[in-house]
């Protein structure tokens, strides 16, 4: 009897399991993840912990197989454009970590083209980054991402960020619409 049951299971064990699809909407859809990308992963408040990019980013980019295209043409050092996740991210913490705060808001133009295990998501950003040594850069904002399917959670394979420098007080309405939740 017991050879049987154990004939009878075996088949179902040799077949492949089949890949975990990714939401397509709700607070793990591409659109969403997008803008938590901004709004919480590149964010920084005054005593927050040391910023390195593998452990705060790691929701939204692959970091054990971080191949990719990653343009930002606001990215710090020599080069905007990276073929590695992790170099890009690591490009990124002397930045983060020099700053006082880093904060974000949305400013529209959203969108989200999703097909099969890829996605394509578009967001509208302003920032302001308070350094530690009291200057301020404030900047508006564009940013593309393309996602794949990776066991059952988006992650960004494609990068391309545009930011320009502005006055702080032209993007200061961002951020009162935002703290009036609209």
């Amino acid at each position: 009897m017991k050879a049987l049951l154990l004939a009878a299971c075996l088949p179902a064990l040799a077949e492949p399991v089949a890949a975990q699809p990714c939401p397509l909407d709700g607070g793990n859809a591409p659109l969403a993840l997008h803008k938590s990308w901004i709004m919480e992963g590149w964010e920084r408040n005054e005593g927050d912990p040391p910023f390195v990019f593998a452990e705060k980013m790691s929701r939204y980019y692959d970091v054990k197989a971080p191949r990719g295209v990653f343009y930002d043409n606001f990215a710090p050092g020599p080069t905007q454009l990276f073929d590695n996740a992790a170099v890009y991210g690591a490009n990124w913490e002397n930045l983060q970590n020099g700053a006082r705060s880093v904060r974000h808001a949305l400013t529209g133009g959203d969108d989200q083209i999703t097909g099969g295990d890829v996605a394509s998501t578009t967001i509208g950003f302003v920032g302001q980054i308070s350094r530690l040594d009291g200057e301020v850069v404030a900047f508006d904002g564009r940013s593309q991402l393309g996602w794949v399917c990776i066991d059952g959670a988006g992650k960004i394979r494609q990068e391309l960020n545009y930011a320009r420098v502005v006055k702080p007080q032209d993007i200061a309405r961002f951020y009162r619409q935002q703290a009036e939740g609209k």
